[in-house]
């Protein structure tokens, strides 16, 4: 900490040598509004505008996209208050923590939306940023609007309208690691009511990590991805527009460490492969007193994961998981659009989404000694008429095809009504939604081996036989659900505000599917045993498979002050959460499947704020903080120990000066960008006898700009700090993913306006 306060204070000599005043050239056009700040925010959700809405919400213009060197909503991560982001080790799921509440794996708490498009998995949040309007950040339970899965909060990623912005950029970046990025994009003007937009990405780099039973690197990645957007003024009133991006990922995956050593060391390669298609259409109609909005969206996954399950040199089990989703979503609103003292918004919302997934579990030969042969070397040794049994396979396929067909859809409703009790700047907004989803899993699994088997009598004849195990069938569950919501709302002046909101949210249930290598081992266990004879499970396989939603009531006190007029302001909000029916993600006893369960009841407590100053034109500081107190109220270890993976408190501090060089022939100006985000205690079990100490990693920038040409130099981590990022346990192993080191490297940008 002390040497990110000395690097703060070693850009304090830039202050004295910034302007005393922004210039800002009244014919610039609205792309420069735009991509420098944001001038004008819109939702076509809410009934009260963006900048003084009742809730806690982070807006990111481009400049603070670059300034803090972002690339995906990773990189958010302890930026915001209480809001963090474990490293999983791939892309193919990104945990989301806000005020203590989320999920390690499968459904998340908080919902993405890039221009207004749901993204229904997990496994599609982790994507490259490039061409980005603005980010916004919601904390608390946004169901009523929203619906499902967005208890904890919303992501809204907004990108360029070619109507807005017209131009060409381009950039290049190198650094260690063998990091490599080039990204362009070009924005034109068809008509004068249309406009058309192509952009474009590649990267990679080596891999930060390296195996050593196979000597290479275990993280290489490379990606790559296109836009295109096309904007049509079809008339004063109605706005039709076209967005589709290109998607692909692979990368070397799942760099884990077994703890008490100090390098990844397993037998088999962690590779995650993605390719993803976003599709969406919008029609906005702008009549007298009201705005229609429709959003159509359509995604196609298609992405293939392989895993050492066991992540040692020993040949357990691997698994090679590969997922076909199609989703399908339309969601249309009409809201006022009018400033009078009653605003309104009513909606409809339908999805469809189908996720096929094969997930073939492969046990390997010192996994088949281990977890079977054993068994049955015990039970002949400790029981003479039990037959010796000798599986003559060096491996074994737990296969199986499971289909998760999902459809549901919503109604909501939100009025705000203002000036209240003849009140100026008193409002009182309510809301109120109506869920319905239907979940199906469709499953098909089978597992076989051969073996012989000879009685324990001399000269007794060995017998081949082979032994097959299946389990099959269908599993559904309906799920209704009301969420309301209020606010209480005051405007100081048109700058500061306070509220008070309470509101309710719930993440949805759904069915396991890597259990589903549990239940076929023990199934095929069974067969053994019983020579051969495939017998139905006793055991209730949908109450194995299938897990409840989780529900939470919000009550937040909250707002924002402005100290100093343009110059200090602060946003502070203190929250209450009580969750039921807490969804945990854990691995079964023998690390073959892992399972979503629910684990009774978690409170979470805490407050957050943030201060913003301009003390000068050209010099900007932040710094926030948040406070998360989650614990369990009534759970198998204790009801006094924390939500595992949610950091007890988050910090992030930043600066940036933007100095102008008024005679230079050469540069026209200097930026200097510096910040750091920390996060801990992380707590990385439900017994909360492991953990990672509060720590945090800085990162910075200095850019060399003119009209047309940036060079950049950056670097992130810089410090070097060592911590770590993800905990996990299988098999009795403990094992950790080590953070990023420093990175290092340089930038040149290009732009034609």
């Amino acid at each position: 900490m002390k040497k990110v306060l000395f690097l703060l204070v070693c850009i304090l000599p830039f202050y004295a040598f910034a302007e005393e005043k922004d210039r800002v050239n009244e014919n610039d056009t609205i792309y420069t509004e735009l991509k420098y700040d944001i001038v004008v925010l819109s939702s076509t959700k809410e009934t009260n505008s963006l900048k003084s809405q009742p809730a806690a919400v982070s807006v990111f213009s481009p400049k603070n996209l670059e300034g803090l060197q972002v690339s995906s909503i990773k990189d958010i991560s302890a930026v915001v208050p209480n809001f963090f982001i474990p490293n999983y080790g791939s892309k193919m799921t990104t945990p989301l923590y806000i005020r203590g509440i989320g999920a390690r794996t499968g459904a998340q708490t908080v919902s993405l939306y890039i221009d207004n498009v749901p993204y229904f998995n997990p496994c599609v949040f982790d994507s490259e940023l490039f061409d980005i309007q603005r980010v916004e950040l919601l904390r608390g339970s946004q169901g009523t609007l929203y619906g499902r899965n967005s208890m904890g909060g919303i992501i809204n990623i907004y990108t360029f309208s070619p109507l807005n912005y017209q131009g060409t950029t381009a950039a290049v970046s190198g650094g260690n690691y063998g990091y490599l990025s080039a990204n362009a994009s070009h924005y034109r003007l068809l008509t004068n009511n249309a406009g058309i937009a192509v952009s474009g990405y590649y990267k990679k780099d080596d891999g930060f990590f390296e195996n050593a039973y196979t000597g290479k690197n275990a993280d290489d990645s490379e990606s790559a991805g296109g836009r295109i957007k096309y904007s049509w003024q079809i008339n004063p009133r109605l706005l039709f527009q076209y967005s589709g991006n290109f998607d692909y990922s692979d990368q070397g995956a799942f760099p884990y460490i077994k703890v008490g050593e100090d390098k990844v060391n397993y037998d088999g390669d962690g590779s995650y492969t993605r390719r993803l298609l976003t599709n969406g259409i919008t029609l906005q109609y702008k009549g007298e007193k009201y705005l229609i909005n429709s959003t159509t969206g359509y995604q196609y996954l298609n992405d293939d994961m392989f895993m050492d399950q066991d992540y040692t040199p020993a040949s357990i089990f691997k698994i090679n998981q590969k997922q076909n989703q199609h989703s399908l979503s339309q969601e249309i609103t009409i809201k006022s659009n009018t400033k009078s003292d009653y605003q309104w918004l009513n909606g409809v919302f339908g999805f469809y989404d189908y996720q096929k997934i094969t997930s073939p579990v492969l046990l390997l030969e010192d996994g088949i000694v281990r977890m079977l042969q054993s068994q049955l070397d015990n039970a002949a040794a400790n029981n003479p008429n039990m037959p010796f049994i000798k599986i003559t396979d060096d491996r074994i396929n737990f296969d199986g095809i499971y289909r998760k067909p999902i459809y549901g859809g919503a109604v909501f409703h939100q009025s705000t009504f203002n000036n209240i009790f003849d009140t100026e700047g008193l409002s009182f907004t309510v809301g109120l939604r109506l869920d319905y989803e239907k979940a199906r899993l469709d499953y098909d699994g089978n597992t076989g081996t051969n073996l012989t088997i000879q009685r324990q009598v001399s000269g007794a004849p060995i017998i081949p036989m082979r032994v097959d195990s299946i389990i099959k069938g269908t599993a559904s569950k309906d799920y209704f659900e009301l969420l309301p919501r209020f606010a209480l709302k005051y405007d100081i002046d048109q700058q500061s505000y306070v509220y008070v909101s309470g509101s309710r949210g719930y993440k949805t249930g759904g069915h396991n599917v890597q259990i589903f290598a549990e239940l076929l081992s023990s199934a095929l266990q069974s067969s053994i045993q019983n020579m051969g004879i495939n017998r139905p499970s006793t055991e209730p396989v949908e109450d194995m498979i299938t897990f409840d939603p989780e529900y939470s009531w919000t009550a937040e006190i909250g707002g924002k002050i402005d100290i100093i007029k343009d110059a200090l302001s602060t946003n502070f909000a203190v929250y209450y959460t009580d969750v039921k029916d807490v969804q945990i993600s854990q691995f079964a006893k023998t690390g073959q499947g892992r399972m979503t369960t629910n684990a009774g009841k978690a409170v979470s407590k805490g407050f957050e704020i943030g201060l913003k100053a301009r003390p000068c034109s050209g010099f900007y500081l932040y710094g926030n903080y948040g406070f998360s107190d989650a614990k369990f109220k009534s759970h198998e270890y204790n009801m006094n120990n924390y939500i595992p993976f949610a950091p007890r408190q988050t910090v992030s501090l930043g600066s940036s000066v933007t100095y102008n060089l008024k005679r230079c022939p050469i540069i026209d100006r200097i930026l200097l960008d510096v910040n750091y985000a920390g996060a801990g205690k992380i707590y990385w079990t439900e017994e909360n006898d492991l953990s990672q100490g509060f720590y945090g990693t800085a990162n910075a920038r200095l850019m060399f700009e003119t009209k047309m040409f940036g060079l950049e130099f950056w670097g992130k981590n810089i410090l070097d700090r060592d911590y770590q990022a993800f905990y996990f346990e299988s098999m009795g192993n403990s094992f950790f993913q080590k953070g990023k080191p420093a990175q290092w490297g340089v930038t040149l940008r290009l732009k034609m306006l």
